[in-house]
């Protein structure tokens, strides 16, 4: 996130003040990294610690805080808590802190791992059922869509994987293998058609569930880009890309779901792997992480190789 003019910081620290009473600052939690659209500090009150998240961006904003206030509740004592929104220039939210470890820096054993991915799993089931939306797509406040609304799975998933398939072509990011590939899962869309618009985490990871003393799966947290997705969103999106690497985990985790993917599925999980994949690539691109990229082509290899 670009650095907050300092009028702007003040200004909501003070409505900090006056929403939560007085705080000591603890710590910058903010992303480091080029493209992250929002800025987190710890703060200590009279009541305990919670976090101020200052968002950039009115969609992230709009998408947390909806998530916050109509979805998170699901998860009950393991996500924090919306103590405070601030609805005008700087945008911003405070939120409660849960115990925990995030679990992507954990020391976890093999066993503890796989019992902290069937936990996760069980979790989400919850947030799947809730009643399903009318479009797909980013969020306002209230829910509904913004822009023209997309009705259709097909269609929305079509049109997001043509664009970025198109925009790295033109480019020059991808190798002919690559996009033959990328051809094959933009074939396998209409394994889409008739998914209903689910509330979706949508970087349900390791980087965002905790865990506590005993190595124990105990919450989730960062609902910035949550919004009306397909359900096989909340199953592809792996920064450390376990579903290549450590598929035990990944069986841990449907098991705790409680049910394998159908056939259906496994197509959808096929499409929907390959486009974050390719969201590596041209991120990666974007703001020089190129370990990043170098990670998404290694995944469409393998992809290639399941297809072949």
């Amino acid at each position: 996130m670009e650095q907050l003019a300092e009028t702007e910081y003040q200004q909501t620290l003070a409505w900090c003040t006056a929403t939560i009473g007085p705080f000591e600052f603890i710590a910058d939690h903010s992303k480091v990294h080029d493209g992250h659209a929002s800025a987190t500090y710890r703060l200590r009150t009279t009541s305990g610690y919670c976090y101020l998240k200052i968002h950039a961006s009115r969609a992230h904003w709009n998408q947390e805080v909806h998530a916050y206030e109509q979805w998170a509740g699901v998860f009950g004592d393991h996500t924090p808590r919306l103590l405070a929104v601030r609805d005008e220039e700087p945008l911003a939210l405070v939120i409660s802190e849960i115990p925990g470890q995030i679990a992507e820096t954990a020391h976890l054993s093999p066993s503890q791992e796989r019992d902290m991915w069937r936990s996760a799993g069980a979790a989400l089931v919850v947030l799947h059922s809730l009643e399903a939306g009318r479009c797909f797509g980013p969020c306002h406040r209230d829910g509904s869509c913004t822009g023209s609304p997309i009705k259709a799975a097909e269609a929305f998933v079509a049109t997001k994987l043509k664009n970025k398939i198109e925009r790295a072509a033109n480019d020059e990011y991808l190798h002919d293998g690559e996009l033959a590939l990328l051809n094959v899962a933009s074939d396998l869309v209409t394994s889409f058609a008739g998914e209903r618009p689910l509330p979706c985490h949508r970087d349900y990871c390791t980087a965002n569930w905790l865990v506590n003393s005993a190595g124990v799966w105990s919450g989730v947290i960062d609902f910035e880009f949550a919004h009306w997705d397909v359900r096989v969103a909340d199953f592809s999106r792996d920064p450390t890309w376990s579903w290549l690497h450590r598929p035990e985990l990944i069986d841990a985790f449907f098991e705790g779901y409680g049910r394998a993917l159908t056939p259906n599925e496994e197509q959808q999980c096929f499409v929907a792997r390959a486009e974050y994949a390719l969201d590596a690539i041209l991120w990666g691109r974007d703001y020089a992480f190129f370990g990043f990229e170098r990670e998404g082509h290694a995944a469409l290899a393998h992809l290639a190789g399941l297809s072949a």
